[in-house]
């Protein structure tokens, strides 16, 4: 009896041990730091992140970059040794899914470091008070102004953003936008970070955002650069190997508004709770010892690259850096089996794959293709295999190239992915056949073609005629609001050769409420829809007349063309831009004196940069067919601007691009306007 008391109580003791010895091997498992003191402080079990890019939009205008912005980011946190879950283009109910899953099962592990990167549209909601709510943006999301309901039922508030971020129990979380929008969960913090103590392992919740509501996040995102080089080592204040929360969002703010010329202005600070507000975010740097690199190429050029699940880029895939150890690699391609392989790389070595892609051999039938076409008699043929097309026709799975053609339409070319089994049904609008339209007069060819009024205003006399509004489908930079469609201008009219400067508001006005109060010969820059009005009404009456107006979105786009159908006035080619334009890469964050670019072919200085021009019409999707003398919708929330600024990249100063702003919204330092007259 005494033998076998003796053995349990030898079990029990053995159990402790085992149990102690397991707690402890996990706390030596997890991440460590060094303080300033020299304590070794024990921070989390793991990272983890959920990196977010929305670009395909139902209903807002695409993004072309944040997709790609999100697997870089998705990348370089893999690399320093997280988990990362990648989600692209997401619904509202997927991403609250993954946000619901990030709170309530990833975040219920206490030690763990939590980081969450959303990349997209941000907005801004005024609420009844005077406050302002800040919203991310899904997939499906409405645009609040056509379906306010629907907008607020997908769209996630930043208020929604709250509940989740006190929701999860992870010691440290770190949430960072991609997105401009006001209204934030999180007091201001500015100055510089502190070296990590013990009291950086307490509980902290904190947020960097991309800049506030009135500012444009840029096609190539300044923002996420920044981000990359400063989890990279750039944001290391104090250089002791590690990346604070605030360390971070001292060194976005300061580099991001010297990279994007003053146009974005990051917000930083952590959440308004005493008991989550005392801590930092700890960000580990990677080991540039124990890095390696990686080249995967296929048999099928353009396939698809995962490494550990998180798609990397397409074949060829050269010289990728990734953390020596342990990896699994994967390539797919539509219509193809899947190609896999685990390998292990050793710090500061190569690794060169070939992957070999089989097409999937369908067992139950082949492919059909149906393709639809406007007009219906055009000619379908496809350029790769020989067989002619015939409507359902069987295809084996693969990549087929399609020409559709018919008389006085413009041929169109498009290659097609079939996957195995596949009924693929395709619609193929041909264009009109464009066609050179007649010279223009000159402006001097006959009658007064220019004047000077007595505010100093110089106009040209723009001819009537008819042109293609809008961008071709293929035009680079090209926003989906855009559609192509023909538009008569019926009657002449004269058009100010350059934007409304200083001296001439003076002149009116009688004031200069302006943000870049440099001299009378530079744009007004800081003025609303409802501000040019009263101009508008004030110089009608000194003239005596009521011909003075802003152009209608038709006349601004036809005037700045003059008879030119490419992206810019003068043609294509962005490098040209700079002799016509003071854009983002050389007007050095401010504005510029009118008139000092060369102008376009009818006469019009500044059509593209230096300030955005309010224009007549309320914002609305353009009509179809053609249209004489269009002047928009006859209601709406939101009224167009053109020519974009002296902060935008080249594919927002395009003859086609529009942007669309609340009539008495001001607050941009690069709003002004040119003014119409009729003849």
């Amino acid at each position: 009896m005494r033998h076998i008391r003796h053995l349990a109580f030898i079990f029990t003791i053995l159990a402790l041990i085992i149990a102690t010895s397991s707690m402890l091997a996990a706390a030596t498992r997890g991440i460590h730091v060094l303080s300033k003191k020299g304590t070794e402080l024990y921070l989390y079990k793991d990272y983890y992140a959920l990196v977010v890019g929305v670009g395909n939009y139902d209903y807002w205008p695409d993004l072309r970059g944040s997709v790609k912005d999100a697997r870089e980011v998705a990348g370089s946190l893999k690399k320093m040794g997280m988990n990362v879950t990648l989600l692209l283009n997401p619904h509202s109910q997927e991403l609250k899914g993954a946000l619901d899953t990030l709170t309530y099962e990833v975040g219920s592990e206490k030690n763990r470091a939590i980081l969450f990167f959303f990349s997209g549209h941000g907005e801004t909601e005024t609420l009844a008070d005077g406050t302002k709510l800040g919203f991310i943006i899904p997939k499906d999301a409405p645009l609040p102004s056509r379906d306010r309901i629907g907008f607020n039922n997908k769209a996630i508030s930043m208020s929604q953003i709250e509940r989740y971020a006190l929701t999860i129990r992870s010691k440290h979380v770190l949430m960072l936008f991609d997105s401009c929008f006001s209204g934030s969960v999180f007091a201001s913090l500015k100055g510089a970070p502190t070296d990590i103590t013990e009291k950086s392992n307490r509980p902290v919740r904190q947020f960097i955002t991309a800049g506030n509501e009135d500012e444009q996040v840029p096609d190539e995102s300044v923002f996420k650069t920044c981000f990359v080089q400063g989890i990279n080592g750039e944001a290391d204040a104090n250089r002791d190997g590690y990346v604070t929360g605030s360390e971070l969002g001292l060194y976005l703010d300061s580099s991001v508004v010297n990279y994007s010329r003053g146009c974005q202005h990051p917000q930083y600070g952590k959440i308004r709770n005493a008991k989550l507000d005392k801590g930092d975010f700890i960000i580990k740097l990677a080991d540039a010892g124990a890095m390696a690199t990686l080249s995967v190429r296929s048999s099928v050029p353009g396939s698809r690259v995962f490494i550990d699940g998180i798609e990397m880029g397409k074949t060829p895939l050269v010289d990728f850096g990734l953390s020596a150890g342990d990896h699994r690699i994967r390539v797919e391609k539509e219509g193809y089996e899947p190609w896999q392989k685990d390998i292990h790389i050793d710090e500061d070595r190569s690794l060169s794959l070939d992957a070999s892609l089989t097409p999937i051999r369908s067992v139950e039938r082949p492919c059909r293709l149906y393709v639809d076409t406007e007009p219906r008699n055009a000619r379908i043929r496809i350029l790769n295999i020989g067989p002619r097309y015939q409507r359902g026709m069987e295809l084996n799975a693969g990549r087929y190239h399609i020409e559709v053609s018919a008389p006085s339409y413009e041929t169109k070319q498009q290659w097609i992915d079939l996957a195995a089994t596949e009924d693929k049904y395709i619609d193929i609008r041909l264009e009109p056949e464009r066609r050179e339209p007649p010279p223009t007069p000159s402006v001097r060819d006959t009658g007064q073609k220019t004047f000077t009024n007595s505010v100093g205003m110089k106009f040209v006399l723009i001819p009537n005629g008819t042109f293609m509004m809008g961008s071709p489908s293929n035009e680079s930079g090209r926003d989906n609001d855009e559609t192509q469609h023909r538009v008569t201008i019926s009657k002449p009219y004269y058009l100010q050769t350059t934007e409304v400067t200083q001296g001439q508001w003076k002149a009116v006005m009688g004031s200069n409420p302006l943000h870049f109060r440099k001299g009378d010969d530079y744009p007004v820059e800081e003025v609303s829809w409802n501000d040019v009005q009263e101009f508008i009404t004030k110089l009608n009456r000194k003239e005596n007349t009521n011909k003075y107006r802003l152009p209608t979105e038709a006349e601004w786009e036809y005037a700045c063309r003059a008879g030119n159908t490419a992206r810019f006035s003068f043609g294509d080619d962005d490098s040209d831009l700079g002799r016509y334009a003071w854009y983002f890469s050389n007007s050095s964050g401010e504005t510029h004196q009118v008139a000092q670019k060369e102008p376009n072919a009818w006469g019009l200085y500044d059509m593209h940069g230096n300030v955005w021009e309010w224009c007549q019409d309320w914002y609305g999707d353009y009509p179809s067919g053609h249209v004489t003398d269009q002047s928009g919708p006859s209601s709406g929330s939101d009224r167009v601007l053109r020519g974009g600024s002296w902060c935008n990249l080249a594919g927002l100063v395009r003859s086609a691009f529009r942007l669309r702003r609340n009539p008495g919204f001001r607050y941009s330092y690069g709003l002004g306007f040119r003014f119409a007259r009729d003849k």
